[in-house]
């Protein structure tokens, strides 16, 4: 899970940071904090095409310096408008107007852990499991989400993965296959060899090799071919296709 934190006062940061690693370490999930002293540096990550965040949830300071925290999710609604928020103040008095941007919790300061906990709880259950249909990218401090719909197969490249998408999108990220194969959380992806995995819904040809739909060949492990091929039939057929 990625999170930011968005709070002028470091001590405020720190404590919300802190309550999260602890809860998110019992629940074995894993968790990336990235932490904001101001709003604006939060809205450039949202503006610049080449470090669209993936942020999964915002907890976000009303009282900022320069921008408020409202005013910074109201610009930020205009790139995402999915991602849950959190707002923290010392004042009730935007709770209802918090709602006009779609926010998902008021916590009022001084931050307790147990209302820090209720939220994080209540968003594990409702909006978390929305999240993990795609997957998250991350690049040194750029971070970004591709859906598994869109995904069609990865590449092992060295010490690279080359995920090569719908319509000629491709990405390229630093990090082990087997770290990815352990986030694709659904039946559709299947690791053929050491060094692909393969949406089988992209699949247009099974032989030797697994043809996509943009033509490329995937090569199937030869001492597993049988039951690499056999496991991709028995999903087109619970999936009820009828066109192979």
């Amino acid at each position: 899970m990625l999170i930011a934190i968005c709070d002028d006062e470091k001590s405020e940061r720190e404590q919300v940071g802190g309550i999260l690693v602890q809860k998110m370490k019992k629940r074995g999930e894993p968790l990336q904090i990235a932490y904001f002293e101001q709003g604006e540096d939060l809205i450039e990550q949202y503006e610049s095409e080449d470090q669209y965040p993936g942020y999964d949830l915002i907890f976000m300071d009303i009282y900022l310096q320069r921008l408020s925290g409202m005013e910074i999710i109201r610009r930020l609604r205009k790139h995402d408008r999915n991602v849950a928020v959190i707002f923290m103040s010392s004042s009730p008095d935007y709770a209802i107007e918090s709602y006009d941007v779609w926010a998902d919790g008021y916590l009022l300061k001084p931050i307790v852990r147990d209302k820090v906990e209720n939220v994080l709880n209540r968003f594990m259950e409702y909006r978390y499991p929305k999240n993990k249909k795609s997957l998250l990218m991350v690049n040194g401090s750029s971070s970004r989400r591709i859906s598994y719909d869109d995904i069609m197969y990865i590449e092992s490249r060295r010490m690279n993965l080359r995920i090569v998408c719908a319509k000629g999108v491709e990405h390229t990220i630093r990090k082990k296959l087997d770290e990815v194969q352990a986030e694709l959380t659904q039946p559709r992806f299947l690791k053929c060899n050491q060094s692909y995995i393969v949406n089988m819904d992209y699949i247009t040809r099974a032989d030797t090799d697994f043809t996509m739909e943009n033509g490329d060949r995937i090569p199937i492990k030869v001492r597993e071919r049988k039951r690499i091929r056999e496991k991709y039939f028995a999903y087109v057929l619970e999936r009820g296709w009828d066109d192979m």
